[in-house]
């Protein structure tokens, strides 16, 4: 049966223990978590990698977002800076909004001064400017909808297209809106993959949080 948006956001992260069957999620305080045997792990070994609480909270923004898994960060601008890590090496080209968030816009300029990747800001509603700068066959394409601060829109979708054809990956900063109001991964069909991280065309999204 499919659910409704509101009855996702209520629901996720709920009834998720099947230990003790809490309701509520409980809050894992442990820092470490010892092995089962010599050389054999558990799913968790020290809390700055991950934890049971963060799993719950993963698992129920993927849901949100309708993605196949979530990654947690300390900000959104550590979202910002882990995805370009992932996926952009030296002499990779990034596309970005031209008017994507100052913080965004200064991390990428700074990053690109310094050799970690090349970064070309282009106005994403300006068809033969986009159409220009896919040609550079980028290898990410960044889209922010709306942007901030000046709210200012872009075809999710038209821009994916074109973008997957030119062979790069594309992100969308879901900030704004959030899943409540958009998801990007539901306005875009699917060729490969919308997992984060691989190596295929790729669709992650991430709601900020500032």
């Amino acid at each position: 049966m499919t659910r409704k948006p509101a009855t996702i956001a209520v629901r996720s992260g709920l009834n998720d223990d099947e230990q003790y069957g809490c309701v509520v999620p409980p809050i894992h305080l442990s820092s470490t978590y010892n092995f089962t045997d010599f050389n054999q792990p558990r799913a968790h070994d020290y809390s700055r990698r991950g934890n049971p609480t963060r799993d719950v909270v993963q698992r129920a923004l993927a849901e949100l977002e309708g993605g196949a898994g979530a990654v947690m960060t300390g900000s959104g601008m550590s979202a910002i800076h882990l995805v370009t890590t992932v996926f952009l090496k030296p002499g990779d080209l990034l596309v970005a909004p031209h008017d994507c968030y100052g913080g965004s816009y200064r991390l990428f300029d700074s990053l690109s001064k310094r050799g970690a990747y090349r970064v070309l800001f282009v106005d994403q509603g300006n068809e033969a400017a986009l159409r220009d700068a896919l040609a550079q066959k980028p290898k990410l394409v960044l889209i922010e909808s709306p942007s901030n601060p000046l709210l200012r829109v872009v075809d999710i979708a038209a821009i994916c297209k074109a973008a997957h054809e030119a062979g790069a990956l594309t992100v969308v900063d879901n900030t704004f809106l959030s899943p409540a109001l958009q998801q990007p991964i539901e306005l875009v069909p699917i060729w490969s993959s919308t997992l984060v991280p691989n190596t295929s065309t790729a669709t992650p999204t991430w709601s900020r949080a500032r």
